[in-house]
């Protein structure tokens, strides 16, 4: 059994923390890319905010307004260390597709930017608000050829060098379609050495291993809280505060107002620029203690856990017959898988229907990815802080089954 230094001392302790597990004992969940479970406390850090301290924030001096602007402001300052920045630097969003979207916008008024350079692999949340901007304000925009699940740094190293003026490079830190991780200190020193910025799409990065966004030297960061055992519509953009102090707002209206005149406006500062209107108050709040709950954790053995039971995973599943797995030998978190003769989302439902095993199957929003592999779809199976060996195991014996039903 895994065991943590944090204030839990084993697995089992972790895993009880999570309602849905007493609602379904049988459940194996293995679905956490998509979104991940919730432990009590952030349940009841939403319930508690909506029973005794619901108010708007920012906007009046009476005890509720305060309070809550209290617990709001104090979820961004928990944010920023969970990943190393500045307060200041951390934007609120709905969750990591509004936060690309709101610099695939903005960056787009930026003349100075000529290039969009997205790989392959992305996520569309992460290539498509680029390709469609960069149309639209008419820049240049260059898919970054890939090679089976990995970046071609021969390609990279040549279409950076080959920029001209500055451009931007938006990347996964870690693909949700594979498990693949990008060599970001490298990436980094290269773009940053050729006039370029990097954005990192952190949805899958941020919540399976510690990352220290000063130290990295990223420019822009974004991240969802579901992703890491906070609520639904709650994410961040991180941004180094000199280049969002250059970036034109997204949204327009209430609480990133400086002046209005009658034929000009001028802005709130940052990081209230870019918050218009009555954000996510709860769900921010309940993100702040679901960072709490994994610091408390200790995010190092966290990513040792998830490492251990992907590598476990990589060897029981190579071991069966006509599977072929499509994850590099080293991915982080993630599994996908196909079989030859099986469709995925077969496979995918008889491991539901028969044995409460939940994976995912399709082309996981990643269908530049699936073409480059040869494949349509597959099955994904995805790895958090409350799966054990016994949840690996299990897949791979579903697996099995399934495979001999559909024989």
């Amino acid at each position: 059994m895994q065991y943590f230094k944090g204030s839990h001392a084993t697995l089992r302790d972790v895993r009880e923390d999570f309602p849905i597990f007493r609602e379904y004992p049988r459940l194996v969940y293995l679905d956490n890319a998509a979104t991940t479970q919730k432990p009590e406390v952030v349940l009841d850090t939403l319930i508690r905010f909506y029973k005794s301290e619901n108010s708007n924030v920012h906007r009046a001096v009476h005890r509720l307004a305060e309070r809550a602007t209290h617990l709001y402001e104090t979820a961004r300052h928990t944010i920023a260390s969970f990943i190393n920045s500045r307060p200041e630097e951390v934007v609120f969003t709905r969750g990591t597709t509004e936060s690309l979207n709101l610099l695939a916008y903005s960056l787009s008024l930026i003349e100075n930017y000529s290039a969009f350079i997205v790989p392959e692999f992305e996520h569309h949340s992460n290539f498509v608000p680029w390709q469609q901007l960069a149309s639209r304000f008419g820049k240049e925009f260059v898919p970054l050829e890939i090679r089976g699940f990995e970046i071609d740094m021969e390609s990279f190293e040549r279409i950076i060098h080959g920029q001209k003026r500055p451009f931007v490079f938006a990347a996964s830190g870690l693909t949700n379609s594979t498990g693949y991780r990008l060599p970001i200190d490298q990436v980094i020193r290269t773009v940053h050495k050729n006039g370029g910025v990097v954005v990192i799409d952190g949805a899958q990065l941020i919540p399976h291993e510690p990352f220290d966004f000063k130290q990295s030297g990223v420019d822009f960061l974004a991240f969802s809280a579901h992703k890491m055992v906070g609520p639904t519509g709650a994410g961040a953009l991180v941004g180094k505060k000199e280049l969002l102090e250059k970036l034109p707002p997204f949204n327009f209206g209430g609480e990133m107002i400086d002046r209005v005149e009658l034929h000009d406006t001028t802005f709130a500062p940052v990081p209230q620029k870019f918050e218009a209107g009555t954000p996510n108050i709860a769900g921010t709040i309940a993100f702040a203690e679901a960072a709490e709950y994994l610091l408390s954790l200790d995010k190092a053995n966290v990513s040792q856990h998830i490492r251990m039971l992907t590598s476990y995973c990589h060897e029981l599943l190579s071991g069966i017959e006509g599977l072929r797995l499509l994850s590099p030998q080293d991915s982080h978190g993630i599994v996908s898988f196909t079989h030859e003769r099986v469709h995925p989302h077969d496979v995918a439902e008889f491991l539901s229907r028969n044995l409460d095993v939940a994976v995912r199957s399709g082309h996981h929003c990643a269908q530049l990815q699936m073409r480059r592999l040869g494949v349509k779809s597959t099955c994904r199976a995805s790895f958090y802080v409350y799966n054990t060996v016994e949840d690996v195991e299990s897949l791979a014996a579903g697996i099995k089954q399934a495979l001999r039903w559909f024989g």
